[in-house]
C-alpha cells in the first residue's frame, strides 16, 4: 500500500471514529449527568475498541516466508532469513484463535441479538439510562468493536509486515557480510559454492554469491555469469552483481570471458524491472561496465586506456 492509500485509510478511520464520538456525545447531553454519560460512554467505547483492535490484530498478523539465509552457509538443511530463525509462535497462536473465534461466532450468530439485548440492559446505567439507553449502549459497543477490529487489522498490516520484514532483511545483510568477510577462511570449494547455488533456496543462493564476493576465484565466474543472466530475486541479483564486480577487480578474467560479461550486464540494464532507475542494482552495473572498459595490461601490453562502453 502506498503513501497515498496509507494516508486514505487513516483519513477514512479518524472520520468514522470522529462520527461515533459525535454521536455520542450528542445523546450524553440530552441526559441529566451528561458529564457521567459521556464519560461512561467513552469508556465503554474504548473497551470494545481495544478488544475489537485486538482481535483485529490476530486476523493481520502476516506469516511468515522461510526463504531466507543460513546462519552457516554450509547448513544446507538451514531456511531463516538470518543468523536466527524467526519465532512464529504468535503466528500460530493467531492462527488458531482466528479459527476458535470464527467457529464460536458462527455457532452462536443465531443467539446474537439476544446478547445484545442484554449486554445494553447491563450497560445502560453507564451511558446514563435515559430513554432509549439499552439500544444506544448495544449499538455503541457494536459500532466501537467494529471500528476496533479494522483499526487493528489495518495498522497491523501497514505496520507490522513491514517492520518484520525490514528487520529480516537487516539480519540477513549482517549475515552476508559476515559470510564476505570470513569466505577465505570457510574455504569454499568452487563445487561446495556451485551446490549452494544449486539449492533455489534464496538465502542459500544469497550465501554462494556472498562467498564469491569474499573470495573472487576465477574459477567461478562461469557460476557468476549464470546468476546475473538469470532471473533472480532483487536482493539475490543484487549479491551476484556484487559477486561479478569482486571478480573483474580481483583481475584474471580473459578478454573473452569480460565481453560475455559485459554482454550480460548491458542486457540486465536494458530490463527495468530486475533493474530499476533508481536501485542499487543499477548502480553496481554501472560500476561493473566501467570496470570492464578498462582494458588489462596482460591483454595489450601498454598503459591502461578507457575504452568505450557500448
Amino acid at each position: 500500500m502506498d503513501l497515498r492509500q496509507d494516508g486514505a485509510a487513516k483519513v477514512g478511520l479518524g472520520s468514522v471514529v470522529g462520527a461515533g464520538l459525535l454521536g455520542l456525545g450528542l445523546y450524553a447531553s440530552t441526559s441529566a449527568d451528561w458529564a457521567g454519560a459521556l464519560g461512561g460512554g467513552l469508556v465503554v467505547a474504548a473497551t470494545f475498541a481495544a478488544a475489537g483492535a485486538g482481535v483485529g490484530f490476530l486476523f493481520g498478523i502476516p506469516r511468515l516466508l522461510t526463504s531466507g539465509a543460513a546462519a552457516r552457509p554450509d547448513d544446507l538443511s538451514a531456511t531463516s532469513t538470518g543468523s536466527y530463525s524467526p519465532n512464529t509462535n504468535l503466528e500460530q497462536v493467531s492462527d488458531w484463535l482466528t479459527k476458535i473465534l470464527l467457529g464460536a461466532g458462527l455457532t452462536q450468530i443465531g443467539s446474537l441479538p439476544g446478547l445484545l439485548r442484554d449486554l445494553g440492559r447491563s450497560l445502560a446505567p453507564v451511558v446514563g439510562n435515559g430513554p432509549g439507553a439499552s439500544a444506544f449502549a448495544a449499538a455503541l459497543t457494536v459500532y466501537f468493536t467494529v471500528i476496533g477490529f479494522l483499526g487493528g487489522w489495518l495498522l497491523t498490516r501497514l505496520r507490522l509486515a513491514k517492520a518484520l520484514s525490514t528487520a529480516d532483511r537487516q539480519t540477513l545483510d549482517d549475515s552476508v557480510r559476515q559470510t564476505v568477510a570470513r569466505a577465505r577462511e570457510l574455504n569454499f570449494s568452487t563445487a561446495e559454492v556451485e551446490k549452494l547455488f544449486a539449492t533455489q533456496t534464496e538465502g542459500l543462493q544469497v550465501q554462494a554469491l556472498a562467498l564469491l564476493q569474499g573470495d573472487p576465484d576465477p574459477e567461478n565466474y562461469h557460476l557468476i555469469l549464470r546468476a546475473v543472466s538469470s532471473e533472480l530475486p532483487p536482493f539475490v541479483l543484487l549479491q551476484a552483481l556484487l559477486a561479478a564486480r569482486a571478480a573483474v577487480e580481483h583481475g584474471g578474467l580473459g578478454e573473452e570471458q569480460r565481453r560475455e560479461l559485459r554482454f550480460v550486464v548491458e542486457n540486465k540494464l536494458r530490463n527495468d524491472r530486475a533493474v530499476p532507475p533508481d536501485s542499487r542494482r543499477r548502480v553496481v552495473a554501472g560500476q561493473i561496465l566501467k570496470l570492464l572498459a578498462v582494458v588489462p595490461e596482460q591483454s595489450r601490453g601498454g598503459p591502461e586506456v578507457t575504452a568505450p562502453v557500448r
